[in-house]
């Protein structure tokens, strides 16, 4: 079962700056959307891990991180490498398992 880590904004921009690729994770407790992957979520965490390290973030207790990022819409994934963005999937709209590592195959 998945189970969402808490980090603070400094941690999460701390983890997005290192070398190699980051998934981020943008869910909130009260999203609807967010709650209908959430049983899907640690099965894409244990798929995309084997190449990208994963970071959670909620979007109400990273709200500043988030903001600074341009991620309003949740949930996300979002995908790093090197400290910059490179490709994100997940704008408020609802998302299917497949959708996502679809989407994070298409970056590989």
């Amino acid at each position: 079962m998945y189970e969402q880590l808490h980090h603070t904004d400094e941690e999460l921009n701390q983890t997005i700056a290192q070398s190699g690729r980051h998934i981020l994770f943008l869910s909130a407790d009260w999203c609807g959307d967010c709650k209908a992957i959430k049983p899907f979520v640690q099965n894409i965490k244990d798929t995309v891990t084997t190449t990208a390290d994963w970071i959670d973030a909620d979007r109400d207790d990273n709200i500043d991180f988030a903001t600074s990022h341009n991620m309003r819409g949740i949930p996300s994934f979002v995908l790093f490498e090197n400290g910059k963005e490179i490709s994100r999937v997940g704008h408020g709209e609802r998302l299917t398992p497949k959708q996502v590592l679809d989407w994070y195959q298409s970056t590989i």
